[in-house]
């Protein structure tokens, strides 16, 4: 087996383990281990271009399986978290964000949505993970108005910008320091003030981008191309 399809697989399986455990209440392990797993999505890109790059079969496992991780684990925990503090109406509007995020999740793997350098095809699934999580780590429950909005822009083929700069010399994060942040995030000791302000402006900064990150694009402002993308890193957190 290739290292990044076991990095992959890795990922796949902490991120199915959360799910039985959100579930049964235990938050704090669901999170730590969906960490984890976007821990292994960092690392299965890495091993793709150090040893040799991406098979087919490696690229769609790994999109397949970013959809238990950005999506099906994500929705299981934050919609039990959350449950007991919806009024009935707010829980037929998640469960209809429910529905449709698995659907368009769905239907984005089997159409491969087309991407660029420069921006992506739609609001991104790793959003929703992002605003699900934080959201919990936060205290704070999003309304689902606003998760339909999300969904909204996932469904619809909107660009959303990747990067502004055009300038080669401000390249994305690299490993490390995205590695190094989601092991943070499954060290830290949740429901602690500070950490509750910290899952607020990641909550905040998400939100901002889903109501503003097409701007850009449509604009005109797009940034040049990078150069050295290769491997699983440019296409496995599209979805």
């Amino acid at each position: 087996m290739r290292p990044a399809d076991a990095a992959t697989l890795a990922g796949g399986a902490l991120a199915g383990a959360s799910m039985p455990l959100a579930v049964a209440g235990h938050y704090s392990i669901a999170v730590r281990l969906l960490m984890l797993a976007y821990l292994c999505d960092v690392l299965d890109g890495w091993l793709a271009r150090r040893y040799g790059g991406s098979t087919s079969e490696g690229l769609m496992l790994d999109r397949a399986l970013d959809r238990v991780s950005q999506v099906l684990a994500p929705l299981t925990l934050y919609t039990a978290w959350v449950s007991a503090r919806l009024t009935p109406l707010e829980s037929v509007l998640l469960a209809l964000y429910a529905g449709g995020i698995v659907a368009v999740a769905f239907w984005r793997l089997v159409h491969r949505i087309v991407w660029r350098l420069t921006h992506f095809a739609g609001l991104p699934l790793f959003v929703h993970a992002g605003v699900m999580l934080s959201s919990y780590i936060a205290d704070s429950p999003v309304n689902p108005l606003i998760l339909l909005a999300l969904l909204a822009a996932s469904a619809a083929p909107i660009p959303y910008v990747r990067r502004l700069s055009k300038s080669s010399s401000t390249p994305s994060p690299g490993v490390a320091p995205r590695a190094a942040a989601v092991l943070v995030l499954a060290l830290l000791p949740y429901r602690n003030p500070v950490v509750i302000l910290l899952g607020k402006l990641v909550l905040i900064s998400l939100l901002l981008y889903a109501a503003v990150g097409a701007l850009p694009p449509l604009l005109g402002v797009t940034p040049g191309p990078r150069s050295g993308e290769s491997g699983r890193s440019t296409s496995h957190q599209l979805g």
